[in-house]
C-alpha cells in the first residue's frame, strides 16, 4: 500500500469567515492558509465541475497533527442539504479533550448548539468515555470526545 497517513479532511462551508470563527476561536485550531483558487483547469478536472472557484482555509488542531480544510465555493454556487448521520457519506469530526464539562459549558454559552449534554458511554460495564455532539453554523458534526 502506497498510502503514507491521512493528509487533511475537507468541509464545504457557505460562509468562511463564520467557519474560521468556529473552527479557530471556538475549538482552538490554527489558521495555516486562507487563500481564493480559481482558474485552474487541475481543480476543474479533479472535482469534475467547470469555471471552479473556491475560498479554501487549511487548519491544523492544536497538536499539529491533523489538518482540515475548509471550502467555500463561489463557483458553481453551493447547495445547501439536509444533514444527519443517518445520510449515507455524513461524516462526524471527532475532537480529543481533556475536560469536555468545561468545554460543553463554553461552547454553549458561545451559541454552540448540541444534541445533548455530554453523556456516559459505557461499553462492556465500564465507563470508556464522555461524548456529546456539536454542530459547527453549517450542522457539521463534531463530537466532543473524552476517553475515560
Amino acid at each position: 500500500m502506497a498510502f503514507v497517513r491521512v493528509h487533511h479532511h475537507s468541509f464545504t462551508v457557505s460562509e468562511m469567515n463564520r467557519s474560521i470563527h468556529f473552527w479557530c476561536d471556538l475549538l482552538g485550531f490554527k489558521l495555516i492558509a486562507d487563500v481564493v483558487r480559481e482558474n485552474l483547469e487541475s481543480y476543474d478536472r479533479v472535482m469534475g465541475m467547470k469555471d471552479v472557484k473556491i475560498r479554501v482555509a487549511m487548519l491544523k488542531d492544536p497538536s499539529d497533527t491533523t489538518m482540515i480544510a475548509l471550502l467555500q465555493y463561489r463557483q458553481p454556487s453551493p447547495i445547501q442539504r439536509e444533514m444527519g448521520n443517518q445520510f449515507v457519506g455524513s461524516s462526524v469530526l471527532a475532537v480529543h479533550t481533556n475536560d469536555i464539562d468545561e468545554d460543553y459549558r463554553r461552547l454553549c454559552a458561545a451559541g454552540v448548539r448540541f444534541n445533548s449534554p455530554p453523556i456516559d458511554v459505557i461499553r462492556d460495564g465500564k465507563l470508556a468515555a464522555k461524548i456529546s455532539y456539536a454542530f459547527d453554523p453549517d450542522g457539521i458534526v463534531v463530537e466532543l470526545y473524552q476517553p475515560c
